[in-house]
């Protein structure tokens, strides 16, 4: 089988206005992953993981209502509504704390 020359493969952050330190300027290097996506597809597998080994349907009880739905459903609608309120009570904190700082 012939050689064939090896190709460098552009680094991502090439002509969006980041210096770029990847690839091209190392010789011999042709490919770089980035972390960011590593992390991403590290975080984003062990939620599909998680949500496959979930899928159990629970009774739910919530004032007169019953119903049955999968655990994953429940987990993540918890942790939405978490995120939801937590992010509400940090805002209402800085407003309040701008206020104060203003009346000073």
């Amino acid at each position: 089988m012939a050689d064939t020359p090896d190709i460098p493969i552009p680094d991502s952050t090439e002509g969006v206005g980041i210096p770029s330190g990847g690839p091209a300027s190392k010789p011999g290097r042709t490919f770089t992953i980035p972390w960011r996506l590593v992390a991403a597809l590290t975080v984003f597998s062990i939620i599909v993981i998680f949500a496959l080994q979930n899928t159990d349907s629970v009774d739910v009880n919530f004032l007169l209502w019953d119903f049955g739905i999968p655990l994953i459903v429940v987990i993540t609608a918890t942790m939405v509504l978490s995120v939801v309120f937590g992010d509400m009570i940090d805002w209402w904190w800085k407003r309040r704390k701008k206020k104060r700082k203003g009346q000073d």
